[in-house]
């Protein structure tokens, strides 16, 4: 039996409501001297046509989040579990028919006490997150979340619709227990991978009150999954009557908690969902399918500003600031954000396909912004806004920063290599701006590319990128770096992309 999917509301993710204050374009080859600025008398019909695509893009409404039941039948609603972690004793409940509630008072005798994930480690802290847990070692479900078509239903609502080739791998977490007075506070799920991109509960079908899944989008929009009340219609001592587990899938960088239980034992399994390892890369959809209306008026204004002649009329590149947070290991070494690029959810992806579909090559890239680090270096007000403009960077990986005597020099160094992208102001000329040297011993011209983005959609601070440095003060402590990803598409002279912009229907 496939799992029924609820009608539920969508939450609205985070939208990006300003625009920046400097807008930039720049040649796409390398080595290329980048264009004259634009004529100033065009900047605001640019602004116009930039406007209306942040716009646009804050009136789509991308799902994060889908529910459902599902009936359980005599070969898919067992659970066996051992009582101890050094005991062959076994339990056994059966979800399928009523369970007592001195049956999951025995469960949760086996269990252990639930800890969070806070950063790269695990707390224990009862007045944040009291429940149980078991080690997926030491219990055994029928529930099989492949055969029951559920993955199917979850990359239907979750993934990009007109991307069937990526695939989902659900790896099982945990069990959990939620007793009288159990909760866990507001939280973001710890990723345990790169591939990491959602979760999934199931939440068996047992007598409680309370013990609620609150989800929370970025701008604060709230949606309540009442796990409670879905299972409650079939908790009869009717053995015949039938029985659903509720369950609820979400991307993992949403906010939620789960309020206290008032009585009764809230017994879920948590799944860990990954992107599968032998997906095959994302193919361009060249024709939106089944777009809503606002996705289409999000797909017009990005050709508008496309076919005008006035926006980067020799090449250049589109930046969006993306609306989800994606997982980034906390390493010294590199960390290669282009895998990323792949892996986009819900509006990001479909900005993405937007581009794709125009002939645009889009790159996901961090954005580091060193100019509040240097401004001590700057005499004059005019000399600080000139670093601003040279301090702006897209950088392909992490960036790591080294001892305190040098972190300024190796941050420069490390942002100036090649493949990354200096930022320059088209509306102020060029080539001044590529010459300009500061009058700074740590500054060295390097061979990042200069390079501009007209910024669709203004960068966010969503994703703080970890780059270990040691922080200035009376102790050793570790500071970071911190790198806004966005999506940058290239874009080619006018006259090349106006075949694509063109053509398209």
């Amino acid at each position: 039996m496939m799992p029924e999917r609820e009608g539920l509301p969508q939450l609205t993710l985070n939208t990006l409501c300003t625009l920046p204050t400097t807008i930039m374009s720049s040649s796409d080859n390398d080595g290329a001297t980048p264009t004259t600025a634009s004529e100033p008398d065009h900047s605001d019909a640019i602004k116009e046509l930039l406007q209306c695509v942040a716009e646009s893009n804050e009136e789509v409404v991308s799902r994060n989040n889908c529910s459902g039941t599902y009936a359980l039948s005599e070969s898919t609603g067992g659970l066996a579990y051992r009582k101890a972690a050094d005991s062959v004793n076994a339990g056994w409940l059966d979800f399928a028919k009523p369970v007592e509630e001195h049956e999951l008072a025995e469960l949760v005798k086996a269990c252990d006490q639930a800890t969070f994930g806070r950063g790269n480690e695990d707390v224990l802290d009862l007045s944040y997150r009291q429940a149980w847990k078991l080690d997926t070692s030491r219990f055994l479900a029928q529930f099989d979340v492949v055969k029951s078509g559920l993955l199917d239903v979850v990359h239907d609502e979750l993934l990009p619709p007109d991307n069937t080739s990526l695939k989902i791998d659900a790896q099982l977490y945990k069990l959990n227990v939620y007793g009288p007075g159990s909760h866990f506070k507001s939280h973001l799920d710890t990723p345990r991978s790169d591939k990491m991109f959602g979760s999934l509960v199931i939440i068996f079908p047992t007598v409680h009150a309370g013990g609620d899944l609150t989800l929370r989008s970025q701008e604060g929009a709230s949606w309540t999954f009442e796990s409670s009340k879905l299972v409650a219609s079939n908790t009869t001592d009717n053995a015949e009557a039938p029985r659903n587990l509720a369950w609820v899938a979400f991307y993992s960088d949403i906010e939620h908690e789960v309020s206290v239980v008032e009585s009764g034992y809230r017994v879920s399994l948590t799944y860990n969902l990954y992107y599968a390892e032998d997906s095959a890369p994302t193919l361009p959809n060249l024709v939106m399918q089944s777009a809503t209306p606002e996705e289409a008026k999000l797909r017009n204004s990005i050709k508008n500003l496309l076919a005008s002649p006035f926006v980067l009329p020799s090449g250049g590149a589109l930046g969006f600031g993306l609306s989800y947070k994606y997982p980034i290991g906390m390493s010294t070494d590199d960390v290669d954000f282009e895998p990323i690029t792949g892996h986009l959810k819900g509006k990001d992806a479909l900005v993405k396909r937007i581009c794709d579909s125009f002939g645009l090559e889009c790159h996901v890239r961090g954005l580091y912004d060193t100019s509040n680090y240097f401004e001590h270096e700057s005499d004059s007000e005019s000399e600080g806004d000139e670093l601003l403009t040279n301090g702006a960077y897209l950088a392909e990986k992490t960036i790591y920063v080294g001892a305190p005597s040098s972190y300024e020099d190796d941050m420069v160094k490390a942002l100036n290599r090649g493949g990354n992208l200096r930022i320059l102001d088209p509306f102020m000329p060029l080539q001044p701006q590529i010459d300009r040297k500061p009058e700074c011993d740590w500054w060295a011209k390097g061979p990042a590319r200069p390079v501009a983005v007209l910024w669709a959609t203004p960068a966010n601070s969503l994703v703080a990128v970890p780059s270990p440095a040691l922080a200035y003060g009376n102790e050793h402590d570790v500071g970071w770096y911190y790198a806004d990803l966005v999506l940058v598409a290239l874009v080619p002279p006018y006259e090349e992309r106006l075949a694509n912009v063109g053509n398209d229907a």
